[in-house]
Order: structure tokens, then C-alpha cells, then sequence
């Protein structure tokens, strides 16, 4: 029997859950011309959303749609790749015609493809040392995108990682090319609010005011947990509504934890037995036992300030006024200076994330499994 819990791969239509305000706005907003920047706390689902809104056939009938996730990119290079990777993957099914016009244009990569003679196509085979001037690639991919036969939207995941390439010039580059394009809509996602909200808020910054914002925030108890147990009594399963809502209460609704602890107690509770909270404590216990070396090599890696600074936020929940005084005595941190250090360090590895309230940051452990391991460790 069919999990209806996805936690990984694309989510076929009837186990998406809800997101149709957010899919609308989304929709609504690439008709009217205009880029996007969609940020959110890691695991909320913003990649299933991107997905989910490439599916729709508004989009899917009218659009070429990519998607490139350059989290483990760390050079202009590497995006070029990760770019024209996409692209090319994307084309193969639409046709030779289609796909020919692409690799037409890739001139500095021309002598790079191999040739497949079953399919009748080119191979992609591109290693990153055939890209030897890649401002000259990424200007001949975004000229096909500009004359591609149909409007495009490209979207490009955890977009914050340009920030870090050794190029300085990355971002200015790419806003020089995307602001003069009418045939390509962008997506810009990603999890660091840190660095996005830099990157499109500050106007130092090459991306200042280029794209509409969207913040991914939890879907909806009682829609959740409706869902949730719609999805067993269709598998001719029974969750009871306590034991739904707990999975969310949990974890606030953060969309991947709540469906990893629905996904595992599907997988591995009597098919016949009604699933209730105990069972959601176990699995969850289950989960916190199986990840338990990984999140000690996690900690391991930190120095002490920013171990203590971490433990210290994870206890709290959501930590706000984390270099005052009070804090720092309340979790006998060493001293204000020394938090504000580890919580920038903590930022930049993602270990922690934040929200704004007024002109306040409210802070938390990134990796909510990881929030439970220390508060259940330490």
C-alpha cells in the first residue's frame, strides 16, 4: 500500500496538502511579469510548492519550468553546471528540434558533448573543468532562455549560496542579465533568511527590489491534521484526532517533521491497530535514537561558545534577547559578546534560523529533530 506521507521525490497531486493560497500568489504573480523571492525555515516545503505549482497546467502548458538546487554549489563554475544541466535534462524529452537550438548556443562547450547513437541526441558529459570561461557559458544560457520558443521559469534553490562563491562579481552578474530578459521568470529560493533578506532588502545589493517576497510559514492545524487523517481513512487506516494533532503540536506544523513521524508510524504501526499518542512518541523516540551519531558529529564540529549558545537556544524554543544580560546568566553563557560571535557562526552553518517581531529576532534550532536530540542529550 502507497505511503500518502511523501518525504522525499516529487508529491503526486491527492497527497499535496493544501498550499492553495500560496500556489495561487504564486501563479498569479509569474502572470503579471514579476520574479519571486520565496523564503522559508528549512523543511516548511518550499521545494514541494515550487514543484507542486510547476504541475499546475496554467504553468505546465505554458511555461518551459526548471528547477536547480546549488546548495552544494561553491563557484560561479559550479553554477554554470548546475545551470545548464537543468536545461539540458529539461529539453531531452521535449524533442531533438528543441534541444538542438540549445546546444547551438552553448558555443564555449561545444567540443564538450558526447553523442549517444541509440537516442539520436547528445550526451550530457560536461565535467566542470570543460568550463573555461563561465561568465561566457552563463551569458550563452541565459541568451537561450531569452530566445527560447516558449516563456520560461527558472527556479533556483537556496539562492544564497551565490553570496558565498569566491567571483565577487556574481550577483551583480546575474542581475545584469536577468533584468534585461522578458522570456524567463525566476524563482529565487531559499532557506538563510541571513543572507536573502540581505541580498533583496539592502540597496547595496544588486537584487534590491527585483522580485516579490513570499515567506513560507506553517500550514494550518486544523487543515493539517484534516489531512492527515482523511490520508489513513482513504488507506482504510485510523489515526485518532489526538494523535494527529500531537504530531503537529510537535513541531508547530513544520511541514517535513510532521510528515516524517505520520510517514514512519504509517510505515511501521499495525495496520490494524488505530494509531494514537503513544505510538506518535515512540516513532518519534525511534527517530531521535537512529539520528543520534549523526547530530553528535554535528556538535562535535562546533567550538564551545557555539555548542553552549546552541544548547541554550534549543532550550528555550524560540529564544529572543539572546545578548542580554539576562540570557546569559539565565544559561550561564560566558558574556553577550561571545553569544553574538556563535549565533552569526550558527546562522551561517544553518544551524539556527529566525523570525522577525516588530524589530525583534526570534531565534531557533534549524533542524527540529536536532532541537529535540539536545534538549533529550544535554
Amino acid at each position: 500500500m502507497e505511503n500518502p506521507f511523501y518525504i522525499t521525490g516529487i508529491i503526486p497531486e491527492p497527497y499535496f496538502c493544501d498550499r492553495e493560497k500560496e500556489t495561487q500568489w504564486i501563479i498569479r504573480t509569474l502572470g503579471n511579469k514579476a520574479h519571486i523571492l520565496l523564503t522559508s525555515p528549512r523543511r516548511m516545503g518550499k521545494t514541494q510548492l515550487i514543484r507542486h505549482v510547476f504541475e499546475q497546467p496554467s504553468v505546465k502548458d505554458n511555461y518551459y519550468t526548471f528547477y536547480s538546487d546549488i546548495y552544494a554549489t561553491t563557484s560561479l563554475h559550479e553554477l554554470v553546471l548546475f545551470l545548464s544541466k537543468e536545461i539540458y535534462s529539461v529539453l531531452v524529452p521535449k524533442g531533438k528540434n528543441v534541444l538542438d537550438k540549445f546546444l547551438a548556443g552553448l558555443h564555449s562547450l561545444a567540443g564538450s558533448f558526447g553523442y549517444d547513437p541509440v537516442s539520436n541526441t547528445p550526451t550530457f558529459n560536461i565535467k566542470l573543468g570543460d568550463i573555461h570561461a563561465p561568465e561566457l557559458t552563463l551569458e550563452e544560457i541565459f541568451r537561450y532562455l531569452e530566445q527560447a520558443d516558449k516563456p520560461c521559469i527558472f527556479a533556483i534553490d537556496e539562492f544564497q549560496q551565490i553570496a558565498n562563491y569566491p567571483e565577487k562579481n556574481v550577483e551583480a552578474l546575474l542581475r545584469t542579465h536577468i533584468q534585461k530578459m522578458n522570456n524567463c521568470l525566476f524563482i529565487y529560493a531559499g532557506s538563510n533568511r541571513h543572507i536573502l533578506e540581505n541580498m533583496f532588502n539592502s540597496a547595496a545589493q544588486p537584487f534590491y527590489n527585483s522580485a516579490e517576497q513570499i515567506y513560507l510559514d506553517s500550514i494550518a492545524k486544523e487543515v493539517y491534521t484534516g489531512f492527515a487523517e482523511e490520508q489513513f481513512t482513504n488507506a482504510n487506516r485510523k489515526i485518532t484526532p489526538e494523535a494527529a494533532a500531537l504530531a503537529y503540536n510537535l513541531f508547530e506544523g513544520h511541514t517535513y517533521y510532521v510528515h516524517n513521524v505520520l510517514h514512519n508510524a504509517f510505515a511501521y504501526i499495525d495496520p490494524d491497530k488505530a494509531i494514537d499518542e503513544s505510538d506518535i512518541y515512540k516513532i518519534l523516540g525511534d527517530i531521535l535514537e537512529e539520528k543520534g551519531r549523526s547530530f553528535a558529529s554535528v556538535m562535535n564540529q562546533l567550538n564551545y561558545q557555539q555548542k553552549e549558545s546552541l544548547i541554550a537556544i534549543a532550550k528555550e524554543g524560540k529564544a529572543s534577547g539572546v545578548t542580554s544580560v539576562a540570557f546569559v546568566k539565565q544559561h550561564a553563557l560566558k558574556s553577550p559578546s561571545s553569544v553574538q560571535y556563535a549565533i552569526s557562526a550558527l546562522l551561517e552553518k544553518q544551524l539556527l534560523t529566525y523570525t522577525n517581531a516588530e524589530r525583534t529576532k526570534i531565534y531557533s534550532v534549524a533542524d527540529k529533530f536536532l532541537e529535540m536530540w539536545i534538549c533529550k542529550t544535554y
